[in-house]
C-alpha cells in the first residue's frame, strides 16, 4: 500500500524542492488556471483588447502561484513580509513583459493566438523560475535553509 509518505518521498526523488521540473508542477496547475481563465475571457469579451485580459488574469494568477509556489516548490524559510513584497517586482514585470509580448504576437500571427499564447506562458515561466529561485524565495538545496517542517522530504 502506498502512503503519503512514500508520494512525498517519489516527488522529491524525482522533482527536488526549487527545480525546474518541481516549478513545472506547480505551474503547471497555475498556468492552467491562467490559460483557462484567458481563453474563456476571450471568447466571452471579444471587445476587450487581448493585453487587457492577459494582463487581468495574469496579476490575478500571480497571487495564486506566490503561495503555491511558497509551500509546494521551494520552502518557507523566508517570511511572508518578505516573499510577498519581492514577488510583486517579479510579477509586475512578467506581467508587462509577457502582455507586450503577447500583443506583438497577436497583431503578427492573429491565427495562431493560442499556441503563441502558450509557448509565451512557457518563456515567461522559466524568466519567472529563476528570479524567483534567486531573488525571492533565494533558495538554496542546502539542508541548512529547509524549514523544519520540510527537511524530512
Amino acid at each position: 500500500m502506498t502512503t503519503e509518505r512514500d508520494v512525498v518521498a517519489v516527488v522529491q526523488r524525482l522533482a527536488p524542492r526549487g527545480s525546474i521540473v518541481r516549478y513545472g508542477l506547480a505551474g503547471g496547475f497555475n498556468s492552467a488556471v491562467f490559460f483557462i481563465s484567458w481563453t474563456v475571457s476571450m471568447l466571452l469579451l471579444p471587445h476587450i483588447d487581448v493585453r487587457i485580459l492577459w494582463g487581468f488574469f495574469w496579476g490575478v494568477t500571480g497571487i495564486l502561484a506566490h503561495f503555491i509556489h511558497r509551500f509546494f516548490t521551494f520552502d518557507n524559510h523566508k517570511s511572508v513580509a518578505w516573499t510577498l513584497p519581492m514577488s510583486i517586482p517579479v510579477y509586475i514585470g512578467s506581467l508587462v513583459g509577457s502582455s507586450l509580448t503577447i500583443g506583438w504576437l497577436s497583431t503578427r500571427f492573429p491565427t495562431h493566438m493560442y499556441w503563441l499564447g502558450l509557448v509565451n506562458l512557457l518563456a515567461w515561466g522559466v524568466l519567472i523560475w529563476f528570479t524567483m529561485r534567486t531573488l525571492v524565495f533565494q533558495f538554496s538545496a542546502v539542508t541548512e535553509h529547509e524549514s523544519p517542517e520540510h527537511q524530512g522530504e
